[in-house]
């Protein structure tokens, strides 16, 4: 593997609990540090490494792997770099997220399966990088840029760990493009805002740009998921009101609300099915706009869609004083997730055979 920066090859602490996981009635409570008391697990890959955080004995957060078997790893920094965070892993077992360096606040990195770490390139005349998203093939995208000149570039990096930066809709010098999404196929989506304060929704398609356009009166835009020809995101505008917005192809649709309320999308499938939360209801819109109410476990009444695997199955959060984590089967099933003890969790990652990985009273869990 070709390393365009320096090739951090120190190797991460290898720390093993005992036991290395502790099942409960229906889920796996994942290992600690040594010392430590809380963590958390954000995603999963099909193999079952799992990726998160935990605190040290000093109560400190690191990010940490899993792995298939349970084992936790505290992934350390590249030297002379700071721990960050870590957000994703891909069909390697390589984790994805940001740490910090002396003279640069931020640098995208990829903790290798073998133990050594790689900063991803930081192109030419920029003075940090941010990775946001990561596929299964390991590319990841996300943003760089020069704190001096304000500049910010649209990001992809390859698995070599080589920068390009994506074309924006304006000149580099007077545009802040980021790049938000990417889909299995390598389909990328994001955001740039042009000279004129104007908010641009774009994809890139084997690096060629497409401008999907600006929301009428939007004050706020992201986007949230890419999926084939698809786009989803989420808006506000300056009376506040949210809403989801989809593209298929260049055509945009706003997400309705059945109440005329608030709307929000997290994911979209590759037929255009989007998935989010109607007025504190999970829902989701079939490519028509058709919108359809999801249920929820008794006793609950709010919820909203998080996450959503390859084969139709959502993961998310029943919301209540105490907030559940909740899987919705692909013909719309909900399940109520168990849990230890606690006081309130959520569920942040999925993979394609359905388990489902978060957290629960500041504890890793997963759920088979």
């Amino acid at each position: 593997m070709r390393r365009t920066l320096s090739a951090a090859l120190a190797l991460v602490s290898v720390i093993s609990a005992t036991p290395a996981a502790a099942a409960g009635p229906g889920y796996v409570e994942l290992a600690l540090l040594p010392g430590g008391t809380k963590g958390s697990a954000v995603d999963i890959n099909d193999a079952g490494v799992v990726v998160g955080r935990g605190t040290d004995a000093a109560g400190k957060a690191k990010p940490v792997r899993w792995d298939a078997e349970g084992r936790i790893t505290e992934l350390t920094p590249p030297p002379g770099a700071t721990p960050g965070k870590v957000f994703g892993v891909d069909a390697d077992g390589a984790a994805y997220g940001n740490t910090s360096a002396p003279g640069r606040n931020s640098q995208a990195t990829r903790w290798n399966p073998d133990g050594s770490t790689t900063v991803l390139d930081v192109p030419p005349g920029d003075t940090y990088s941010f990775a946001l998203a990561v596929n299964d093939g390991g590319t990841v995208v996300g943003y760089s840029g020069d704190y001096a000149t304000g500049v910010r570039r649209a990001v992809r990096w390859g698995r070599d760990g080589a920068a390009t930066v994506l074309p924006a809709p304006g000149p580099a010098a007077t545009t802040a493009a980021e790049a938000s999404a990417i889909d299995e196929a390598g389909v990328i989506a994001g955001i740039a805002t042009t000279e004129d304060d104007l908010a641009h929704h774009v994809r890139w398609d084997d690096g060629v740009l497409t401008v999907l356009g600006v929301v009428p009166d939007a004050t706020y835009s992201a986007v949230t998921d890419v999926n084939g020809r698809y786009v989803v995101g989420r808006v506000q505008r300056g009376d506040r009101t949210a809403f989801g917005v989809r593209w298929d192809g260049t055509a945009l649709s706003e997400v309705p609300s059945p109440t005329g309320d608030h709307s929000l999308v997290h994911a979209v499938d590759a037929e255009g099915t989007a998935f989010g939360q109607v007025t504190s209801r999970p829902a989701r819109w079939a490519a028509d706009g058709t919108v359809s109410i999801m249920a929820l476990p008794d006793g609950y009444a709010a919820g909203e869609v998080l996450e959503l695997n390859d084969r139709g199955v959502a993961a998310g959060t029943a919301i209540s004083r105490y907030d559940r984590p909740i899987r919705w089967s692909a013909s719309g099933e909900v399940t109520l997730l168990p849990a230890p003890p606690g006081t309130y969790g959520s569920a942040q990652g999925i993979n394609d055979a359905g388990v489902v990985v978060g957290e629960y009273g500041g504890r890793p869990l997963l759920w088979p």
